[in-house]
């Protein structure tokens, strides 16, 4: 299977991100989203076409692992943010495995 097929088989299984969201820190502070970008011809994807999910790391901070099909490109691209929401809410972009950005 190659790797792009592979990719769009477990965007598919992955439930949609909305079914996560708002995710609630113990702080009170909520995370509602994000404003996915496609990495390969940056044309905008609409968060219902992301899937993914959100881990807990501690009480206000989290993981989202998140995947997208660009409906522009048609490509797969991944979102992983370290999020916390200790004091301002902040996000940081991380590159994971199978991340265009990481290349």
């Amino acid at each position: 299977m190659d790797p792009e097929t592979r990719k769009q088989i477990e965007w598919i299984l992955m439930p949609p991100l909305m079914e996560v969201l708002p995710h609630q820190f113990e702080n009170g502070a909520r995370f509602k989203g994000f404003r996915a970008l496609c990495d390969y011809c940056g044309g905008e994807i609409r968060l219902p076409q992301v899937h993914g999910g959100i881990v807990s790391l501690s009480h206000n901070r989290c993981v989202v692992n998140a995947r997208a099909r660009c409906p522009e490109c048609a490509m797969h691209c991944e979102y992983h943010y370290l999020l916390d929401a200790e004091g301002e809410m902040s996000a940081r972009r991380l590159a994971g495995p199978d991340d265009h950005l990481a290349q």
